[in-house]
């Protein structure tokens, strides 16, 4: 029942936007609906769950708790009820089918390829979208199901780049294809430079030419970012206090020249290190204007209210382009502290461990710290909306299994390069 509930949930991501429907105000997509059976197969195992659970999921059930009294606070039971069933699906569900079903190294491996073939097989389609101008998937959709999903931007000069319109491939936004794309890029290049296989070269390259051709600064901002996790995970163990010393160090740089300059540190870096200025500077204003509400609803957000903007910034819209912002302006500082705490203990833990590792899976481990450590950096620049907010969670469970790789003192190495057989948390095998 698993390995169906994960199949369907894969080939759910990839389902164009278009395709939905409407019960009532809520958006009933088809990753919705298979986060919600996840999330019952999780209910009904719940000895599993809680034979795995940490501080990630302590913090992650905190979150949902937050969620629901902020929506309440701000709207009304109904509207709590309603909300809080979806933001659990797209985080409970997505974080417990991944901590459920990739549950070994072999998993992991073969979740990154799917990702990775899927995203080669669109390969072609999205060159053409972005040379022909043609966005052919988003209207066939549309021709099928007779709903419009894009922003109509979208099909307009603000979305072409020099003579290339930015690809959405099946998804609603440039930056969504361009982030996911890059998720997975850490994976590509490891198992090429290891195993130098045609088919991995292939789809390390399906990746690259994705990302050039979304014209994001997203995927930009990943890479940069992953390389230097990748530093970061080559010499912890031997520069621990050297990179605790540069994180405070940084953070304090951070605190003097937000207070130095008029822009603040948020507004400087994203200024920089977006290709767009107009972009960089809307994002600018989004930090700006929302810290008013932040600091008048500190602990329980605004839920879905409209943040107040000056009414000569109409023009704005209602967006905000930062998944951290907007989880804090939504819920509040403990929500954002609750997220942040979860993806830090996930990434620490493993990060310690990694040394350890077996040779056979520690490569993977690596492609997994870079990738999310990647992900939580650009969230302050890029908001994960529709299928991005549940892939994230999802690969926050998506490490679980390596705590059971560790090996016990004494114990050999296993040299395979993958692992068949799931690992439970008593460390012994078992068939699912």
């Amino acid at each position: 029942m698993l390995r169906i509930i994960a199949l369907l949930f894969f080939v759910s991501i990839f389902i164009p936007v278009e395709f939905y429907t409407m019960a009532g105000s809520v958006r009933i997509e088809a990753y919705r609906i298979v986060l919600g059976l996840a999330l019952l197969y999780a209910f009904f195992n719940l000895n599993k769950v809680l034979a795995q659970i940490d501080l990630a999921d302590i913090l992650l059930f905190g979150l949902i708790g937050l969620a629901f009294v902020s929506f309440w606070h701000n709207h009304s039971l109904q509207k709590a009820i309603e909300s809080t069933g979806l933001y659990a699906l797209e985080t409970l569900g997505a974080f417990y089918l991944a901590r459920m079903f990739i549950n070994t190294p072999e998993r992991f491996y073969k979740f990154n390829k799917v990702f990775i073939f899927v995203i080669l097989s669109l390969l072609l389609v999205t060159v053409y979208e972005s040379f022909a101008k043609h966005r052919i998937l988003h209207e066939l959709a549309e021709s099928l199901t007779g709903n419009k999903s894009l922003d109509f931007r979208l099909y307009t000069h603000y979305y072409i780049r020099g003579d290339i319109m930015r690809a959405t491939s099946v998804f609603a936004h440039p930056i969504l294809f361009g982030t996911l794309s890059a998720m997975f890029f850490p994976f590509a290049v490891i198992a090429f430079l290891r195993l130098r296989t045609t088919l991995n070269g292939l789809g390390l390259f399906s990746l690259i030419l994705s990302m050039l051709m979304t014209l994001s600064s997203a995927p930009l901002l990943a890479l940069i970012f992953q390389g230097f996790t990748g530093l970061l995970v080559r010499f912890w163990d031997n520069a621990r206090r050297l990179w605790v010393a540069l994180f405070f160090g940084s953070i304090a740089g951070a605190m003097i020249l937000n207070a130095a300059s008029n822009r603040g540190f948020f507004g400087i870096l994203i200024s920089y290190l977006t290709f767009n200025p107009n972009t960089g500077y809307f994002r600018m204003l989004q930090w700006e204007y929302s810290m008013d509400d932040i600091l008048n609803n500190p602990i329980l957000g605004i839920a879905h209210n409209d943040w107040t903007r000056p009414y000569w910034k109409d023009w704005m819209g209602d967006s905000i382009d930062s998944f951290w912002l907007l989880l804090t302006l939504q819920h509040g500082i403990f929500a954002l502290l609750f997220v942040l705490m979860a993806c830090f203990y996930a990434v620490f833990n493993t990060l310690n461990n990694v040394s350890r590792q077996p040779e056979s899976v520690r490569w993977m481990v690596t492609a997994w710290l870079l990738a999310f450590m990647s992900l939580i950096l650009i969230g302050f620049t890029v908001d994960y909306f529709g299928k991005l907010q549940p892939l994230f969670f999802f690969m926050l469970g998506a490490i679980g299994w390596a705590r059971y790789t560790l090996p016990e003192p004494g114990q050999a190495e296993n040299t395979e390069i993958i692992t068949a057989t799931p690992v439970d948390n008593n460390n012994t095998k078992h068939q699912e």
